[in-house]
């Protein structure tokens, strides 16, 4: 099947000569210039952008799910209310991108945060779920307000990290190094009526983190009604005594 798209892919960039086309299923650009070009709104599906110039494209309200952006140059690119659902956006230089409004689901972002600014990240991570940051070093870092439920922070390096106001619903912060992390008034939990659910915090290392102030919602949308959670629940049911962390 990959050698039919493949093939399929070539005839459609070939028909449209100098110019790109508007719909692709599993088109390959890897490795090209495609610095400044503009993609808004176009359908790539699962598009091959590896290791791909980039900067400053216009990608804004594109649908590019389950695009491979892996080590891709991205720097100043508009990605504005893009689809980015399944995308491999791992080594992907992000310095100066917009992601504004952009709608992430299951992106593997591991080795790209540190190549961005805290406002980029923030607009990264605006909405975010399921995403892969596994090992992520966010150090010191402001990502106050960001909406990351469910996402993989296993082993991530977030000492002084502020997640005040974010949502963290269900993300796994398990092996991670929270020390001093500022995580008030954060989502921690959420209550389906048959079942609570907190972040999880086992073998985590959260002495000196502030979690005071931590919210548990009914349900898993922005507009869902959130109450503060008790320490006895958020220890429960967050795989962990939660030692040394102020509640």
């Amino acid at each position: 099947m990959n050698a039919i798209l493949r093939a399929l892919c070539a005839l459609i960039l070939a028909a449209a000569g100098n110019g790109l086309p508007r719909n692709c299923v599993g088109c390959s650009f890897a490795g090209r210039d495609l610095h400044g070009v503009d993609l808004s709104g176009v359908a790539y599906v699962g598009a091959d952008f590896a290791r791909t110039d980039l900067r400053a494209a216009n990608l804004r309200e594109a649908n590019l799910a389950g695009a491979d952006f892996s080590d891709a140059d991205l720097r100043g690119a508009d990605f504005r209310g893009a689809k980015l659902a399944g995308v491999d956006l791992r080594g992907a230089r992000i310095r100066g991108a917009n992601f504004g409004g952009a709608r992430l689901a299951g992106v593997d972002l591991r080795d790209v945060l540190s190549d961005a600014g805290d406002a980029e990240i923030r607009g990264l991570l605006g909405n975010c779920s399921g995403c892969q940051m596994r090992g992520a070093g966010i150090e010191g870092r402001d990502l106050s307000g960001v909406a990351i439920p469910g996402s993989d922070l296993r082993g991530a390096r977030a000492r002084g990290v502020r997640f005040a106001g974010a949502d963290l619903q269900g993300v796994d912060f398990a092996g991670a190094d929270l020390r001093n992390a500022d995580l008030r008034n954060a989502k921690l939990c959420y209550d389906n009526d048959d079942w609570i659910g907190c972040a999880d915090f086992r073998g985590a290392d959260v002495h000196g983190a502030n979690l005071r102030g931590a919210l548990i919602c009914r349900g898993h949308r922005e507009s869902s009604p959130c109450d503060p959670v008790d320490a006895a629940t958020l220890r429960s049911k967050s795989h962990s005594n939660l030692d040394g962390a102020m509640l």
